[in-house]
This record gives C-alpha cells, structure tokens and sequence, in this order.
C-alpha cells in the first residue's frame, strides 16, 4: 500500500443498528463532526467502540446525568466493531446500548 494512505482503513462491511444514545453524549459528537473534524457521526461512533477496551476484566460504570434523555438513533458500524462489542456483551452481560454509550464517554473525556 501507499505510504499516504497509513490512515485509511482496509475496505470492511459497515452494518447498520440502532441503539439509544444519550442526547448530551450525541451532541458531543455532532458539535465534533459539524465544526471540527472532518468525520461523520458514524465515523466518530465507530473510532469510540475502536478506543474503547476493558482491561483486566474490570468496567468502570458511570452514572447517567439525572435528567439525560437517550433516543433510539440507527448508527453505522464497521462489522468488525460491532463484533468486538458482541464479544464484550457476551463476556461481560452488558447491553450494547450501556457499551456504545461508555465508549463515547469515556473516548469524550479522553479528549
């Protein structure tokens, strides 16, 4: 491959879902994707699940803001995410929802 093209990925299926998504956390991203980076909102979705890992088989929940409204969004990710969050639902008994919502989080506060 082409020395200028290290940052593109290899071609992968992009599988569509939807998952609720805390608003403030939505808009987060959306103010990211606006005026910021050039990425779209799935784009940046799907470099949050990339980031996020559980190490040592230890999760650390956060609590949700006491008035945070979530709303079903349909959100497209690389088939190899979505993969890697099954994984972690089936070894760890966590929703997709609660794991699609952490990795935002958490890549959010790792600005």
């Amino acid at each position: 491959m082409q020395k200028g093209f290290y940052r593109f990925y290899p071609k992968e299926k992009w599988i569509n879902r939807n998952i609720e998504i805390e608003d403030s956390l939505y808009s987060e991203l959306k103010n990211l994707s606006e005026n910021v980076l050039d990425a779209s909102l799935n784009k940046l979705i799907d470099a949050c699940v990339e980031n996020f890992k559980i190490e040592n088989d230890k999760i650390i929940y956060y609590k949700k803001p006491k008035n945070e409204i979530t709303i079903a969004r349909s959100i497209r990710l690389r088939e190899s995410m979505w993969n890697k969050l099954d994984e972690y639902k089936r070894d760890f008994d966590i929703s997709l929802y609660k794991l699609i919502n952490m990795s935002i989080k958490y890549t959010l506060e790792d600005k």
